[in-house]
């Protein structure tokens, strides 16, 4: 039996050695790119883009969303970087869980402590999402934005006579009578009805308390959780004026004490690495209980409203 060469050896193994150095090479230029700080020396405006449902990211093969940590993240870049003078939260957002938009609400109120801090609606501005502005020094909205629906909402949505239709028993085992309050698989007694009255009640009067904190002068109706058109959104206390984008940046920098010209840097979240989507990162919560799926949020969503 004859014995191969070491350099036939090589050559057979050769493309087998590229493949390898072509995936080592993505994924490290996915990490450089996803890590890569956004600098600039010049005093500046910061601009960060806040869109969609307020909550955590989950990420898995088939691609990842941008979660509240990924927002925080940025505003505390901002909030470090000495250039930054200020920064404007550019949203587009109808709210999400209580969780997270309390958590962007916090990093928001941090960096307002330190820094001008304008809010600008550019669509949508609601709920969790309006929250999470009250902190800032202004808030303005676009000529054809949302805002409002301040409160809080839980859906239960049962199948119980779907069950009985289709012969299907449910047994549950729990250590407590309220253990599995919301279960699907039932109807909601007087007294889980009472508990969740309780728990939404709470959770609204923490809005209703930092609403009237930011903006004092606002209109008890804001409180039925009504949503605003701008003009009635700017009567009702919840926003300072009604601009455009251009201007609202303009205004910032005004407020920061810059030149019309200062640049203005956007900030954005990090691209998911291959190692991210490959191997995923933090997974969404499953509906197991009512408390896990608690909403400041708008509902029904926002729909278009198309000018013919």
């Amino acid at each position: 039996m004859s014995q191969q060469t070491v350099p036939g050896k090589l050559k057979r193994r050769l493309p087998l050695l590229l493949i390898i150095a072509v995936v080592v090479a993505g994924v490290a230029l996915s990490l450089y790119y996803s890590t890569a700080p956004q600098l600039t020396l010049t005093p500046h405006v910061a601009k960060i883009v806040i869109t969609g449902t307020l909550d955590y990211s989950a990420s898995s093969i088939l691609g990842a969303t941008t979660g509240v940590e990924d927002y925080i993240s940025l505003i505390r870049q901002a909030e470090s970087d000495p250039t930054v003078r200020a920064v404007i939260l550019v949203f587009d957002s109808p709210g999400g869980t209580v969780s997270a938009s309390y958590d962007l609400y916090t990093a928001v109120k941090e960096l307002a402590r330190k820094k001008v801090v304008v809010s600008y609606a550019r669509g949508t501005m609601a709920s969790g999402a309006y929250m999470a502005a009250c902190p800032s020094t202004r808030i303005y909205a676009s000529p054809s934005a949302l805002v409002g629906s301040v409160g809080v909402y839980t859906s239960v949505l049962t199948a119980e006579g779907l069950l009985d239709k289709l012969g299907v028993k449910v047994y549950t085992i729990k250590s407590g009578e309220l253990k599995d309050i919301g279960s699907p698989y039932r109807s909601m007694s007087p007294e889980e009805l009472r508990v969740m009255q309780e728990i939404i009640d709470e959770y609204f009067e923490l809005f209703k308390s930092i609403v009237l904190e930011n903006r004092g002068n606002v209109s008890n109706e804001v409180f039925t959780g009504r949503p605003y058109s701008p003009q009635q959104a700017l009567k009702a206390g919840l926003i300072d004026g009604v601009t455009t984008l251009e201007e609202a940046l303009n205004k910032t920098k005004e407020l920061a004490g810059l030149p019309p010209d200062a640049p203005v840097v956007e900030l954005t979240p990090p691209k998911p690495g291959l190692l991210t989507l490959l191997f995923g990162g933090s997974s969404s919560r499953l509906p197991l209980s009512v408390p896990s799926i608690v909403y400041l949020a708008m509902w029904p969503p926002p729909q278009y409203i198309v000018l013919p």
